[in-house]
């Protein structure tokens, strides 16, 4: 917090006289996001993944639907943790947990890196299904990109997901993604050419 304090003031100031009133930090305001990614799999098992989040100061809120199973939604609360001038790092450890088709604990830690043009994104949790006792898994999305200007971007995606079934553990691809007034529009190919090869396309918002 930051304190102003006038010598001037105080010495001229009887010592009977109220002290003089500090201001106050001014309080952080919240923020929202939201984004909808839809998945165009093969033998039409397409699917959307609808992500919603608030931060206020250093308290993230976050709920997901379709993300760590089909019809099964997750709800989590985190803290953020950012430091750095050069290269500036955002550490978010969260903790909730999945309801509906498949239910149980989450813990994960989401991490942002960014170095001028340069960007890297992860998140990762560790979650146990406890309605049908299949055990934990870890499921993984990265981000590295560059954005040569403020309105696009382009690199590389990585996943390890068990929402659906493929060939591969570990799926990866291009990414390019533009950015619009508040929105972002990201198109993701995983494994081109590949049998496993499929789509996502990705609409988020920010205010």
């Amino acid at each position: 917090m930051r304190v102003v304090v006038s010598t001037a003031l105080l010495a001229s100031t009887p010592a009977w006289s109220q002290p003089e009133e500090h201001p106050r930090e001014e309080a952080r305001p919240w923020t929202f996001g939201a984004s909808l990614s839809w998945y165009f799999i093969h033998d039409d098992q397409n699917f959307g993944v609808v992500t919603a989040l608030a931060d206020h100061g250093p308290l993230h809120l976050e709920v997901r639907y379709n993300y760590e199973a089909m019809r099964t939604g997750s709800a989590f609360i985190g803290w953020n943790f950012e430091f750095g001038e050069t290269v500036t790092f955002g550490v978010t450890p969260i903790l909730g947990c999945m309801f509906g088709e498949k239910g149980g604990p989450i813990l994960g830690l989401e991490l942002a890196i960014a170095w001028g043009p340069l960007s890297f994104s992860s998140q990762g949790e560790w979650v146990t299904d406890v309605q049908k006792d299949t055990g934990g898994f870890v499921y993984v999305w990265s981000e590295l990109d560059v954005r040569p200007w403020e309105w696009i971007r382009a690199g590389m995606v990585v996943q390890r997901t068990r929402v659906f079934h493929t060939a591969r553990e570990v799926v990866l691809g291009p990414l390019l993604g533009v950015s619009v007034w508040k929105l972002d529009l990201t198109a993701y190919w995983f494994q081109p050419g590949g049998i496993d090869e499929f789509f996502v396309a990705a609409i988020g918002v920010s205010f």
